[in-house]
């Protein structure tokens, strides 16, 4: 086990075992898992350059995060029939790059990530849609 995995557990044994008095609680003691916050793709249409990947970020900053579930759709439905990428993202991550290649220019792509917290309670989804400009 890396050491800052083990730091961060133990962060979290203490704060479980002090009851966080600050008075928040833990998960699964009555408090819903937040969703995340995008950052970027949050726009209306994304212009990619070249083969540069398309890095899509949000902000990680939820303590009892096991995973994030990030999902890519073609189209503004998040349908399975429009689903074409599927990926868990380590709870050390705040970002993730997709090749450029999978995009088509003048199309409409939709995003959702969910926060899996370490007891496999979900947070709601957050999501945006975007249509790729290429140059």
């Amino acid at each position: 086990m890396s050491s800052k995995v083990l730091a961060i557990s133990l962060i979290c044994v203490s704060l479980l075992l002090c009851g966080f008095s600050s008075g928040h609680q833990a998960p699964g003691r009555g408090d819903n898992i937040p969703a995340p916050r995008l950052l970027y793709p949050i726009y209306d249409t994304v212009v990619l350059k070249g083969n540069t990947p398309l890095e899509f970020r949000w902000l990680n900053d939820y303590v009892w995060t096991g995973h994030f579930i990030f999902k890519l759709y073609k189209g503004y439905n998040m349908y399975a029939s429009g689903l074409i990428l599927k990926q868990d993202v380590s709870p050390e991550e705040s970002g993730i790059k997709i090749d450029s290649g999978l995009f088509s220019d003048g199309q409409v792509y939709t995003w959702s990530l969910v926060t899996v917290g370490f007891d496999g309670q979900k947070s709601d989804k957050s999501f945006n849609s975007f249509k790729v400009i290429r140059k």
